[in-house]
């Protein structure tokens, strides 16, 4: 039986990437240098993928990376605990290394480690909080000081990075991370996050610590000229067919958004049996919108009668929503309604707003939204 070449909501790495040449060889260049970076997209644009597919890539005896996910963490001490074993787990070949050079590492602090079964993927360490607060610079600074001692380049990669935001004292520590990481030679820093405006505030504000910290990629939609030969090739490898231009609708539905890209042609790719049809392409599209109601039903409960207006108003191609006009045909309230609830869509990453642009983020959302709407 075959299987399905195309992947979403997951890391894509190798064959099933797309494209991405110019933001790859960027990111290795800045890799290799040991240039800061900082990432901005929307969610499920790619960007973890291109982090990680850039990384193997780059990956070497004499480079090495860290990847910590902030999605979950809630605070200063899991993500300092976090940040320090898997900094060690990296580095290390071997269990006795760590234990032998921990005693190196931390001056101040005595932190205590625990081993698994496999000692190298199974690192428990803890610290005494109320000292580790007082010479957090250590845990901070181990990067740089385990890469110069072994050797390497360590690229620590922080994704959701924009969540630090929301840690208890979050200015405190946004300064001493810049303070410590601006003085490293041999570590860099690769800060991802999915949320635009908060990436912004702390990375475009010159009051906030991390101004102007890396080079800043603002990463965009892949064109739907490098969707359709993956398309085409992919189901061509799998023993299926898919005409260019099938592909291209399928990229242009999608408004070339990656992961639902991915999903449209799994979708496609199941009911295909050698070739698909436009009806194929049709059946598709209904059955990803059924899937997905009841989640988007969810989604528009939590809204606000004129923020649902609002929305009906975007759907329906309006850009100027402070004009009376479009106010009173969608019953918008004032302008200054207005403006408080494109900051509310957009803060729940429903909407993307660039200038006078407005848009959805999510395709399918707003296919199901005109279904139900009738627009």
């Amino acid at each position: 039986m075959n299987i399905s070449p195309f992947q979403y909501g997951k890391i894509v790495t190798g064959q099933s990437f797309v494209n991405r040449k110019r933001e790859k060889e960027l990111l290795i260049h800045h890799f290799q240098s040991g240039q800061n970076t900082i990432l901005i997209s929307p969610r499920r644009w790619g960007k973890t993928s291109l982090v990680r597919e850039s990384a193997r890539l780059t990956e070497n005896k004499n480079i090495k990376f860290v990847f910590i996910d902030l999605f979950s963490i809630r605070d200063e001490q899991e993500f300092l605990t976090i940040y320090a074993r898997e900094v060690m787990k990296a580095a290390m070949s071997k269990r006795e290394e760590i234990l032998k050079d921990a005693r190196e590492w931390f001056k101040q602090l005595l932190p205590v480690m625990s081993f698994g079964i496999d000692p190298l993927s199974e690192i428990s360490i803890k610290f005494n909080w109320e000292e580790a607060q007082k010479h957090r610079s250590e845990i901070i600074n181990l990067p740089e000081i385990i890469a110069k001692k072994r050797g390497l380049q360590i690229v620590i990669c922080l994704d959701e990075f924009q969540n630090i935001s929301r840690f208890q004292d979050n200015l405190s520590i946004e300064k001493e991370l810049r303070a410590c990481w601006q003085h490293h030679q041999n570590a860099s820093y690769c800060l991802f996050g999915s949320k635009r405006h908060m990436m912004f505030e702390l990375f475009n504000q010159s009051e906030r610590p991390f101004y102007r910290f890396g080079d800043m990629i603002l990463l965009e939609k892949i064109e739907t000229s490098e969707w359709i030969p993956f398309i085409s090739e992919s189901f061509k490898n799998s023993g299926k067919a898919i005409s260019l231009e099938l592909s291209e609708i399928m990229a242009n539905q999608m408004r070339n958004h990656p992961y639902y890209i991915q999903m449209f042609c799994d979708y496609v790719w199941s009911l295909t049996e050698k070739s698909s049809s436009n009806e194929t392409l049709i059946r598709a599209l209904e059955d990803m919108i059924d899937h997905s109601s009841f989640l988007f039903q969810e989604d528009i409960e939590s809204l606000s009668a004129t923020q649902l207006n609002m929305l009906k108003a975007i759907s329906a191609g309006e850009t100027q929503l402070t004009s009376k006009a479009v106010m009173d045909r969608f019953k918008l309230g004032t302008p200054r309604n207005v403006l408080k609830n494109k900051e509310i869509l957009r803060s729940k990453d429903i909407i993307d707003t660039q200038g006078n642009q407005l848009s959805f983020l999510d395709p399918l959302f707003e296919l199901w939204l005109k279904k139900l709407l009738k627009i």
